[in-house]
C-alpha cells in the first residue's frame, strides 16, 4: 500500500525532493514524500492520503484514521501535538484545528495534514540507516518504543545486507523472544519484516539509488504483526556528508602486488642509518643480520662509506641490482625526494617516518609521498609505523625477533602493538608468518594484504589490530568477495561509546563505535576479541589446532582434577556461549564399567582424584576420553591438569603422569572419529619448579597439535574463536561446492 497526495509526490524527482528538502527547516522529506519511496520499492505502507485542512477526505479510506501534521519546520511530530490515532472522519476538522493551536504553541505552523488508515496492532520496530563516511550505509534495527529509548536493544549492519545477515541482525537482539510470540504474545511475522528491510538495505534496495544529499532515513515505528510488516512512519533527512577523519583513504590505483618480494626479500636498502650516531635505521640493521638475513643489505647514505660494517650508496638512483624492500627512516620533508630516485629500482619501501597524514601539516607531505611512489612504481608501507616482521624471509624490526616460520599472518594498525603482538603472542605458543604495522596505510591497504594471505597457502589464520572503522569496512568487502576462507581475528580499537555523533534520527544518535564494530565482525564473520591477551589465545588456537576438523555443535566436555575449577570451567565456557551439557547415561555407564578407584564424578565436568589419575601412570586418560568422544561427540574438549598438585603427589611413584596424559589425549584424538578439538589447560601453583614443567608440557602439547592455555578464560574463548571461525569456514566451503 503507498501513501497519496493531492499533488503526487511519486511524480518528484529524487533530485527534486532532495531540492525541496533543502529549502525547509527541518531539511526532510515530509513524510508523504518519504512513503512514496519506500512504496516504490515494495516497502508496505498504510494507505493514506496528504491534504490541505478543510479539504474533503477521499471516500476509500476506512475509519479509524490516523492524522499527522505537516510542517516546514516540525521534526519530532508527537512532542507537538502533531499525532493523533483513532479518528472519525466527522471528527477530522475539528483535530485539524486543534493541532493547528498546539503546534503555534511550538513556533510552528500547520501545512497540512497526512491521514492514513490506521494498521493492525502488531509489535513496533525500528529500522533505520546513517550514511557514515567510509562505511556507506550503516543499517540499524531494534525494538521500537520503550525498548530502544531505554534500553538501546539494537543491532547494526552495513549495507548491503543480504537475508541471513538481516536475520543474523535480528537474533542479536536481546527482544528477538518477543517477537516470536513469548509468554503467549503474538509471533511476529518475522519473514515480512526481513524483506521490509532488504527492500531498504538489500543490493538493490533502496539505499543503492539513494545520491549522496540523503544522509538518514527513520522507519519508526514499523508495525510488525502475524502477517504484516508495514512502515508507519518514515524519516528522510537530507544534508552534506562530511569526510570524517575515519573516512577510507582513496586508492590511487587498482595494481595487484605479489607480495613475496616483501615476506622474503634478498636485498634490503637502508634510508636513514646513521655512519656516526645509531639510530633506529641503525638497530633495524643489527636485528635482520642478528636474525640470519643472508641476502643483500643496501645502508642509502648521500655522504659515508660504510655504515654498521656494510657499503653504503649515495642514493637510490645508484643501486645497482633491484631492490626488494627498502626501510625508511628519514625526516618526513625528505622522504618523497629519496624514494623518487627509485623508480624501476624497489618493489616496496616502508616509510616508518611520522610527521604525515596523522597530524594536519603532514596531510600535504603524505599526498605527494603517494604520488611519487605511485609515479616510481614502488609500492608503500605507511608511513607513520615500525616495519614488517617476516619469519621466513629473517626479516625483522624487533631485536631477538622470534624468526620460526609459521601460520599467523598479522596486520596492525599500530607499530607499537605490533611489537607487543609479537612477544605475547611468541609467549603463548604462536609461530608468526609475518606480522605488517601498516600505520597510515596510505598506499598498501591493510584490505590488500588480508586478500593476499588469502591466497597464500602459507598462511592458515589472519590476525588485524585496526583502529578505523573504514579500514574494516575495506576488509568486510575483501572477506566477502572471495571465494577462499581462513579464519580472521580482529582487535578493533577505539569500541567506546564516545564515538556516537549527534544525528537527527535514532539510528545515527546510536550509532557508536562500539556497536559497529561488532556489527562488521558479525557481518564479515571475523572473531572480535577484547585484548591483547585474548587476540594472542584466539589466535594461538587457530594455528594450532587442524581447522579441517569439523565440529558439532557448540557443546564442551570438561575433563581433570579438581571440582571447584571444573565448576569454574563450566562456567566460563557458557559465557562465551559454549554449553557444557550432561553425559547420556548410556556414556556415565560405560565410564562406571572402566573399574576405576572411588571419587570420579563423570556427569560433565568429568572430575577424577589423584587416585584415577595414577592408573597405568595417568594412560587411563586415553580410556575415559575414547569412551566420551565415542558416546557424545563434543565440540570442544577441554583438558584441565593441575601440574604442580599432579607431579607433586604421583610423580615419584608413578614418573611423567601429566606426559602420559597428554599422550593420551592425543592418541583419543587420533583414534576418534573426526569433529572434536582438544584443548589443554595447565594449571600453575606458581612455584618456579611447576612453571618450568608447565613451559615443557606446553611444547609437548602444541607440537601434536594440541593449544594450552592458563586458565580456564582462555580456553573459554579459544574455543568461542574456534567455533565461530569453523562455522565460517565450512559454510564457505558448502557454498564454494555449491558454485562448482
Amino acid at each position: 500500500m503507498s501513501v497519496e497526495t493531492t499533488q503526487p509526490s511519486g511524480s518528484a524527482t529524487i533530485a527534486e525532493l532532495i531540492a525541496q528538502a533543502g529549502n525547509r527547516e527541518s531539511a526532510m522529506f515530509t513524510e508523504a514524500e518519504g512513503k512514496s519511496l519506500l512504496s516504490a520499492f515494495g516497502i508496505d505502507t498504510p494507505q493514506g492520503v496528504e491534504i490541505a485542512v478543510g479539504q474533503k477526505l477521499p471516500a476509500h479510506l476506512r475509519e479509524p484514521l490516523v492524522v499527522k501534521a505537516i510542517s516546514a519546520t516540525l521534526v519530532h511530530k508527537s512532542d507537538a501535538g502533531g499525532v493523533r490515532v483513532g479518528v472519525s472522519r466527522a471528527e477530522l476538522n475539528e483535530v485539524a484545528l486543534q493541532m493547528r493551536a498546539s503546534l503555534a504553541e511550538f513556533g510552528h505552523e500547520l501545512d497540512g495534514l497526512l491521514v492514513e488508515e490506521m494498521v493492525q496492532a502488531g509489535h513496533e520496530i525500528i529500522v533505520g540507516a546513517v550514511r557514515t563516511p567510509g562505511l556507506g550505509w550503516t543499517v540499524m534495527v531494534g525494538l521500537g518504543g520503550v525498548l530502544v529509548e531505554v534500553f538501546e536493544d539494537v543491532a547494526f549492519g552495513l549495507a548491503p545486507l543480504a537475508n541471513d545477515q538481516i536475520l543474523d541482525m535480528l537474533q542479536e537482539l536481546r527482544g528477538m523472544k518477543v517477537l516470536n510470540g513469548a509468554r503467549g504474545g503474538v509471533k511476529a511475522d518475522i519473514p515480512a519484516l526481513v524483506t521490509l528491510i532488504s527492500r531498504l538495505a538489500g543490493p538493490e534496495g533502496l539505499l543503492a539509488s539513494l545520491p549522496d544529499d540523503v544522509v538518514e532515513i527513520d522507519l519508526n515505528p514499523v508495525i510488525v504483526s502475524d502477517a504484516r510488516a508495514v512502515a508507519v512512519d518514515a524519516r528522510f533527512v537530507v544534508g552534506r556528508l562530511e569526510a570524517g577523519d575515519d573516512a577510507a583513504a582513496v586508492r590511487t590505483d587498482g595494481r595487484t602486488t605479489d607480495f613475496s618480494p616483501l615476506f622474503q626479500p634478498r636485498r634490503i636498502a637502508v634510508l636513514g642509518a646513521s655512519g656516526k650516531r645509531p639510530n633506529l635505521a641503525n638497530r633495524f640493521i643489527r636485528n635482520i643480520r642478528a636474525g640470519g638475513f643472508d641476502g643483500t643489505i643496501v645502508p642509502i647514505h648521500p655522504s659515508a662509506e660504510e655504515i654498521e660494517g656494510l657499503a653504503a650508496v649515495g642514493s637510490l638512483a645508484d643501486v645497482d641490482e633491484p631492490i626488494d624492500y627498502a626501510f625508511v627512516a628519514l625526516p618526513a620533508a625528505k622522504v618523497s625526494e629519496a624514494l623518487s630516485e627509485g623508480a624501476g629500482r624497489v618493489r616496496f619501501a616502508q616509510v616508518v617516518s611520522s610527521g604525515f597524514g596523522e597530524v594536519d601539516e603532514g596531510k600535504e607531505l603524505e599526498a605527494t609521498l603517494v604520488k611519487t611512489v605511485n609515479e616510481a612504481g614502488i609500492r608503500l608501507i605507511g608511513p607513520n609505523c615500525l616495519g614488517t616482521h617476516a619469519s621466513a624471509g629473517k626479516l625483522s624490526f624487533v631485536p631477538e625477533a622470534p624468526l620460526t616460520p609459521g601460520t599467523a599472518a598479522i596486520v596492525s594498525q599500530s607499530g607499537g602493538l605490533s611489537v607487543d603482538i609479537l612477544r605475547v603472542g611468541t609467549s603463548r605458543g604462536i609461530d608468526f608468518h609475518s606480522v605488517v604495522s601498516i600505520g597510515n596505510g596510505a598506499d598498501v591497504s591493510a584490505a590488500e594484504l588480508v586478500e593476499s594471505y588469502l591466497g597464500n597457502e602459507d598462511v592458515q589464520v589472519i590476525g588485524l589490530y585496526l583502529e578505523s572503522l573504514a579500514i574494516a569496512r575495506e576488509v568486510l568487502d575483501v572477506l566477502a568477495a572471495s571465494e577462499t576462507r581462513k579464519p580472521v581475528v580482529l582487535l578493533a580499537g577505539g569500541r567506546t561509546a564516545e564515538g556516537s555523533r549527534a544525528a537527527t534520527s535514532h539510528t545515527g544518535a546510536l550509532a557508536g563505535n562500539h556497536r559497529l564494530w561488532p556489527a562488521i565482525a558479525r557481518q564479515s564473520g571475523m572473531t572480535l576479541v577484547d585484548s591483547l591477551a585474548d587476540f594472542a589465545t584466539a589466535l594461538h588456537a587457530l594455528s594450532t589446532l587442524d581447522l579441517s576438523v569439523k565440529p558439532n555443535g557448540r557443546e564442551a566436555v570438561l575433563f581433570g582434577n579438581g571440582g571447584g575449577a571444573s565448576v569454574l570451567g563450566a562456567d566460563a565456557l557458557d559465557r562465551q556461549g559454549v554449553a557444557t551439557s550432561p553425559l547420556a547415561d548410556s556414556v556415565i555407564n560405560e565410564l562406571e564399567a572402566l573399574d576405576l578407584p572411588p571419587g570420579n564424578g563423570f556427569h560433565n565436568p568429568i572430575d577424577v582424584p589423584a587416585g584415577t589419575l595414577a592408573v597405568r601412570s595417568g594412560a587411563v586418560a586415553e580410556d575415559i576420553l575414547k569412551t566420551v568422544l565415542a558416546g557424545s561427540n563434543p565440540a570442544v574438549l577441554i583438558s584441565h591438569l593441575n601440574v604442580g598438585i599432579i607431579q607433586r603427589n604421583l610423580g615419584a611413584t608413578h614418573g611423567d603422569v601429566t606426559g602420559n596424559i597428554i599422550d593420551s589425549i592425543a592418541k583419543a584424538r587420533d583414534e576418534s572419529t573426526p569433529g572434536t578439538h582438544q584443548m589443554l589447560v595447565l594449571k600453575t601453583d606458581g612455584s618456579a619448579g611447576t612453571e618450568e614443567m608447565i613451559k615443557t608440557y606446553a611444547q609437548r602439547a602444541r607440537a601434536i597439535g594440541i593449544p594450552v592455555f592458563p586458565a580456564f578464560e582462555d580456553a573459554a574463548l579459544a574455543a568461542r574463536a574456534v567455533l565461530e571461525q569453523s562455522q565460517q569456514t565450512h559454510q564457505a566451503s558448502r557454498g564454494a561446492n555449491g558454485r562448482q
